[in-house]
């Protein structure tokens, strides 16, 4: 549920339905950027686009190099999001924009422009996530992101008042000072950001599984990814559980069992 300042840049450019879609299935991505069973139901819920703009964005998305997009099962895709891979040592040192925060669900974030919807991400990186305020010349400003962003300064202004819902811009002496907005982005989403892809990959196992479940067994299902993490190899266990939800998809009743998954999980660790 974050994104790498180095992708931060070649976001700059996406059209509103490939930022909408990538912001939806970042929420759902693993350590290694990877979301695993992407449907187009659930994106065209999530991020409140069309079945056609769904290909669309995600064909465009490919086309840019920012995701990489497989067939998973009849109905679905596993994406890989280029360069936003948090698995190794040091990922986490070279900084990234935190999206687990309830504003980036919120409708006034949502109605944001794509650009606006960028520039608000690059203001975060550059106040460091709270740590200081950014201090440009106004001149400045105007030139480097109509450059930036290949528009013109008074679309710039717009989208700079845009923002001021999110962000303290004051003047002083020629310069802005843009502060980010304690109130705006303190509150984190609940649920951790671990859980939230955890229960994600488990629901869309069931899906492929055509199996029922209830929240319970998908979260203590999803638990045990963090159980038998030291177990787990470079897939961060997805694989091994995957099989395991495939195993109790083949009993009668087709629900999902958490027990069950225990045991067929254990069996595949040699436990």
């Amino acid at each position: 549920m974050q994104i790498k300042y180095g992708l931060l840049e070649r976001m700059r450019n996406v059209s509103s339905i490939e930022m909408d879609f990538l912001l939806y299935v970042a929420r759902f991505q693993n350590l290694k950027g990877c979301v695993v069973g992407v449907h187009h139901r659930d994106v065209e819920e999530g991020a409140g686009i069309c079945k056609q703009s769904f290909y669309t964005a995600m064909r465009g998305l490919e086309g840019r190099g920012i995701i990489r997009a497989e067939k998973g099962d009849r109905s679905d895709w596993d994406i890989v999001i280029l360069g936003n891979d948090f698995s190794y040592d040091g990922a986490w040192h070279e900084g990234y924009v935190n999206l687990h925060r309830k504003v980036f669900r919120s409708s006034r974030f949502q109605k944001l422009k794509a650009r606006e919807k960028w520039m608000l991400m690059y203001f975060l990186k550059i106040t460091h996530e709270n740590s200081s305020s950014y201090c440009i010349g106004t001149s400045t400003f105007y030139d480097k992101f109509a450059a930036m962003l290949g528009v013109t300064k008074r679309v710039v202004r717009s989208y700079l008042h845009s923002l001021r819902h999110f962000f303290s811009v004051g003047i002083k002496r020629g310069l802005y000072y843009i502060t980010y907005k304690h109130s705006v982005f303190e509150a984190r989403q609940t649920g951790g950001m671990e859980s939230v892809w955890m229960e994600k990959f488990v629901s869309n196992c069931c899906r492929r599984g055509r199996m029922q479940s209830v929240q319970k067994e998908v979260e203590d299902t999803a638990f045990l990814l963090k159980q038998y993490r030291a177990r787990f190899g470079q897939d961060q266990g997805t694989g091994p559980l995957g099989e395991a939800i495939r195993a109790n998809a083949e009993l009668p009743g087709k629900r999902l069992n958490a027990r069950f998954v225990h045991k067929a999980l254990k069996g595949l660790l040699e436990i």
